[in-house]
Order: C-alpha cells, then sequence, then structure tokens
C-alpha cells in the first residue's frame, strides 16, 4: 500500500451539558461521557482520494475507507504477530485437503447502513451475493488499476473475467449476474471460492480496503458519485464531507463487533482489556479536520484540545530523548502529561529512478554513484531523532524475509567511491555534471528538509538536484506516466509478507504498483516462483537472488524503515499502534478524569 508521510492527530470534543463546576476548571476541554460516548476529532494531512475501495491503494484512503466498510477478515488490534481474525465471516474458511477450495460462512444479522440506495432507506442484511459481487467488481479492469496484484492469478476463472471487462469496456459487464468459474454461492450465507493453486497468502487479500464489501444497490444508485457516497457494514457513517476542510463519521449503531477479550501479555495490565466484550464502536463521533503541517497540530495539542499528535523532529527533541540503550522516552516534565507510543513500521521509504529516462536507466554508474553518495543513517539522525532503520533490503525488518534472513544487500554510504563512480559514468569538470529532478510526493516542510537533504548529498559529488513539489494525487499521476527523473516513494505493507515488497519491482506490474519501470527477465522469473510459496528456506533463497539483482541493477535508492511514534492525552483509552490498522476509532475509548477547580 502506497503511503504519504504521516502525522496524526486526535482532537477530543465534549458531549452533553457540563456541571457550573466543570465550566469552571481550568481544565475544562477534558473530555465529559455521557451514556452516548465521546465525540473526539482526528486531523490529517490530506484528504482521501476516494472512497470508494476498489479505486484506491494509498493509506490515507484505505484508512477512512475501513471505518465505513468491512472485509471478511481483519487483523487482530491488540495481538503481536499480526494474526487475521473473522470479521464479517462467522470463523475462518474451512480449505479443502488438496488447499484450493475454500469454504466461507458470512455473521447472520450484519447489515448496510440505511441508505436511500434501498427499498424505504432500510439497509439491507449483507448476503453471499454481495461478496462476489465485490469480488467481480474488484476484478473489473476499468475500475481497479491500483490493487488487482491481490487477486490476479489466484482465483480460477477470474483473470479472464478481467479480461473480458478490458474487451468489453466499462460498465458493459454485469457484475452480479456474470459467472466466475472459481466463485460459487451455496446460499444466502455461504459460498465456495476455488484457486488455481494452493496460495498460503489468500485470505491475506480479504483484509485489504480494496477488497471491503460494497453493496451493488449503492454502486447502480449513485454511479460516478459513488466515490462520494459510501454505503458500508462498518463501525461508522459519513455524515459530512467539505473537501480539504473536515469529514465527520458518526456511530453505526447497527454495528456487531465487540472488543477483544484477549490480547497480548501486558494488554490487562495497561488497561487494554477494560473495554473487552463491549459492543463497537465505542465512540458517538469523529470529526476529521485536513491540516497540512505538523506544527500546528502539535500547538493545539499542548493546549490541551488534541488527544493523538505524530511526534515530529522538532518537537522530539524538545519533549523526548533516546537513551543508552537506544530506548525512547519522554522527558520527565512530558511524561507527567502524556503518553508516548512507538511501534516498528511495516513501511519501506525509497526513492525510484525512471528506468524509462535514457540518462539514468543507461548509466548504471550514475545510479550507483547517487546511492551512495546519501548517508541515509546521518539522514535518520538528523531528519528522524533516529526513529528508524536504515534498509539493506526492500523489506522491512519485522517481516520475515528481510535482512534478517537473506543478509544485508545494499549499498553503505561512500563518499569518495561515489565521486570514483560519477568520473567512470563520464561526468567530470570538464565534461559537466548531471542536472535532475526530483519529484516529491508534498511540499510540507518535511518534503522540503527531505529534499534538502538529498540536495546538498548530491551536491558533494557535483550533481544538482532541483525539487518538483507535488500533491499526493498529482504525484501518483506524475509516476504512473513516468514523467520524473527521481521520486519518493513509500511501501507500507498490505499484509506482512515479502513478495509484497517485491512486486514493486515485478515487470508485470509496470503501470500498477511498479512505478521504476524496471523490467529484469531473471528477477521476473523468480518473483513468479516465490508468489505463492510459504515462508522457508528455499524462498529466502530465491529472495536473496532477487535483492541481488536489485543491488546490481539499482532502480531506486533504498532508505529507510520507520519507527512510528507519537503522544497521546491520559484520558485516551484502548490506543494500542496497530500498523495494519491505521485509524482504529471503533476501538477508542475515552476516559472520565474529575480535575480539581485551581
Amino acid at each position: 500500500m502506497s503511503l504519504k508521510p504521516f502525522a496524526f492527530v486526535l482532537l477530543f470534543s465534549i458531549w452533553g451539558c457540563k456541571s457550573e463546576e466543570e465550566k469552571t476548571s481550568s481544565l475544562s476541554r477534558s473530555a465529559v461521557l455521557t451514556n452516548d460516548g465521546a465525540s473526539i476529532h482526528y486531523a490529517r494531512s490530506a484528504d482521501p482520494k476516494t472512497l470508494d475501495p476498489v479505486a484506491q491503494l494509498d493509506q490515507i484512503s484505505g484508512s477512512f475507507i475501513s471505518n465505513l466498510y468491512d472485509t471478511l477478515v481483519e487483523y487482530h488490534y491488540l495481538k503481536r504477530p499480526y494474526k487475521l481474525i473473522p470479521s464479517l465471516l462467522e470463523e475462518m474458511p474451512k480449505v479443502s485437503e488438496d488447499g484450493k477450495t475454500y469454504s466461507f460462512k458470512l455473521k447472520k444479522g450484519v447489515y448496510f447502513q440505511d441508505d436511500a440506495c434501498f427499498p424505504d432507506g432500510k439497509g439491507k442484511e449483507l448476503k453471499a451475493i454481495d461478496v462476489l459481487y465485490t469480488i467481480k467488481r474488484f476484478a473489473d479492469a476499468n475500475l481497479n488499476v491500483r490493487s488487482w496484484f491481490l487477486l490476479d492469478e489466484v482465483i480460477e476463472g477470474l483473470d479472464e473475467y478481467r479480461e473480458k471487462t478490458k474487451t468489453q469496456g466499462s460498465g458493459k459487464v454485469d457484475h452480479l449476474t456474470e459467472k466466475v468459474s472459481g466463485l460459487e454461492k451455496v446460499n444466502d450465507y455461504e459460498f465456495k471460492i476455488k484457486l488455481k493453486r494452493v496460495n498460503p497468502r489468500f485470505m491475506y487479500s480479504f483484509a485489504a480496503s480494496s477488497l471491503a464489501i460494497v453493496p451493488y444497490e449503492a454502486v447502480n444508485h449513485y454511479k460516478n458519485e459513488f466515490a462520494r457516497h459510501p454505503v458500508g457494514t462498518g463501525p461508522f457513517k459519513l455524515e459530512k464531507y467539505k473537501n480539504k476542510q473536515t469529514m465527520t463519521f458518526v456511530r453505526n449503531n447497527k454495528y456487531f463487533l465487540k472488543y477483544p477479550d484477549s490480547g497480548e501479555e501486558g494488554d490487562k495490565e495497561k488497561g487494554l482489556l477494560a473495554d473487552a466484550g463491549r459492543k463497537l464502536p465505542l465512540l458517538s463521533s469523529v470529526k476529521i479536520h485536513f491540516i497540512p503541517e505538523s506544527q500546528p497540530q502539535m500547538l493545539k495539542f499542548k493546549k490541551g484540545e488534541l488527544a493523538w499528535v505524530g511526534l515530529d523532529r522538532d518537537n522530539f527533541i524538545k519533549m523526548a530523548i533516546k537513551d543508552e540503550k537506544g530506548q525512547f522516552k519522554l522527558k520527565p516534565e512530558e511524561a507527567k502529561k502524556y503518553s508516548l507510543y512507538t511501534e516498528p513500521g511495516l513501511s519501506a521509504f525509497l526513492y525510484f529512478f525512471n528506468m524509462k529516462n535514457p540518462l539514468l536507466s543507461q548509466n548504471k554508474k550514475l545510479r550507483q554513484a547517487i546511492v551512495m553518495a546519501i548517508d541515509i543513517n546521518h539522514k535518520i539522525e538528523l531528519l528522524r531523532n533516529g526513529r528508524g532503520n536504515k534498509l539493506y533490503t526492500i523489506v522491512p525488518e519485522s517481516i520475515a524475509g528481510s535482512e534478517k534472513d537473506i543478509g544485508k544487500l545494499w549499498y553503505d554510504y561512500d563518499l569518495e567511491a561515489a565521486k570514483k563512480l560519477l568520473a567512470e559514468a563520464g561526468y567530470n569538470d570538464k565534461s559537466g555534471y548531471p542536472n535532475l529532478t526530483l519529484t516529491m510526493a508534498g511540499s510540507t516542510s518535511v518534503h522540503k528538509k527531505d529534499f534538502e537533504f538529498i540536495r546538498n548529498s548530491l551536491a558533494k559529488i557535483g550533481i544538482i538536484l532541483k525539487p518538483d513539489y507535488k500533491t499526493w494525487t498529482t504525484h501518483t499521476q506524475t509516476l504512473v506516466k513516468g514523467e520524473y527523473d527521481l521520486a519518493s516513494w513509500a511501501w507500507g505493507a498490505d499484509y506482512p509478507d515479502a513478495e509484497n515488497f517485491f512486486q514493486l519491482f515485478y515487470g508485470g506490474n509496470i503501470g500498477d504498483s511498479n512505478y521504476s519501470f524496471f523490467n529484469h527477465a531473471e528477477f521476473n522469473n523468480l518473483y513468479e516462483e516465490i508468489r505463492f510459496m510459504a515462508d522457508s528456506p528455499e524462498k529466502f533463497e530465491r529472495l536473496k537472488k532477487m535483492m541481488t539483482i536489485l543491488k546490481e541493477e539499482i532502480p531506486f535508492v533504498l532508505d529507510y524503515t520507520p519507527l512510528i511514534s507519537g503522544l497521546i492525552q491520559k484520558n485516551i483509552k484502548n490506543f494500542k499502534r496497530n500498523i495494519m490498522m491505521y485509524l482504529p476509532f471503533k476501538y477508542i475509548n475515552v476516559e472520565q478524569i474529575v480535575h480539581k477547580s485551581d
């Protein structure tokens, strides 16, 4: 899943009337609970690109969609490593002896929200036909240009169905009635899916927001406006949306899930199981504010108006420390007021080389010189306060198949070697040095500081680098078209498997998730071999070969994987950073804290 550099903020507001004592309290912004629960406000740097599940594969859109829709399975909120559990399903599917046929059973009594698309405006019960419709709609080549890799070559007959939608054109294939050999409705609550081959990662796809279940009535009713009229079974409903301003979610009172009754060791002691078994969501509403910069968010947080905020570089220096053991802690005076969260990221940050660009694609030593001229470890310390780790493979360390399993297979910083390589590439004081542009996925202070670091690094070997700051949407469009020299990018795990990261350089994904336009026959063959393999020494050996090819061919600058961190006000309950669930609004609660007046 593509990522936009993120800062998360929750602002809390008050529901219900205040007593006179509360009104005069010096801490009157504290949350007051009523029987209906609390309302919180959340801030993010950018709007979602779309609220249509199948049309997106970016972390911003997906995190909002996951609060409005449900998937067949989801990741357990509290347990680590990340574990799939049933969501819309009654239980995890039963698998045939040959491993190719999955039998599913839906929960009964799950309803789509009330909406004008349904008869009399009353939300209908979820049925198997809605799931099969969603899968076929997901396969539509006219609708899905981002996430097809999740089911590509997976389900019997579905690839042929996708080709049919491509051939016949937009809107010509009826996803409700058209048949797919690998999809079978058994009854209203049961269905079967037949795979082309055994696939140990198959169920991960059904936790992705791109495969959230949508009702055909809403798609047919809203047509081109469906992306702004979500109709799901999720914990919240969209009440209002003002572009680039605010978005409001309100509780879906028909929601069917409950807070988990188990977690991992230490969760009970941290109060994370106090709401075990309670009906979700625990909040009555969420109001989202779109605030591009982190500094105004932090100012509000310090005033007591915000409940959850990402910790940027400058405020980390003021408020936190990295101790001699490498642990991150708040300074004593800050620890009295706030709590610090940290969680290893499941994402890889990098810079693509445009392998369609002759200047770059035909000069490997130029690419290698650029890679070796950038001191990533210094960048992490300078711009991220040490909150991250330099990557030596494309796979984050927390996922099997990373450097822990296949070794360190990337370049270290070596400025003198970079200068020598640039000379061997044909650039010197007489011939001149290359002028390149770095396209950035935003124009915030974070983006600008990152650019300046890369610019200064390359200036030391003579390369002149210019910025091209894009909005998130135009940045993606620029990469799809290949209209760039170098471009910033980040990829977060759609599922915790190394294959999800190596697919970024598979030739078959050019124009989809392969934005470097890298196409290497041996790499492609190895990728096709590992695509359906379970983690094993045999798989890791192939990953090692693939990473060795990437190191030799250099289609990107490998950056780092972050340590996600931020601050929480003391009265926010049930907060546990879950990288596979970016906005866990349905689990969050607010604790009533009684303050004495000064």
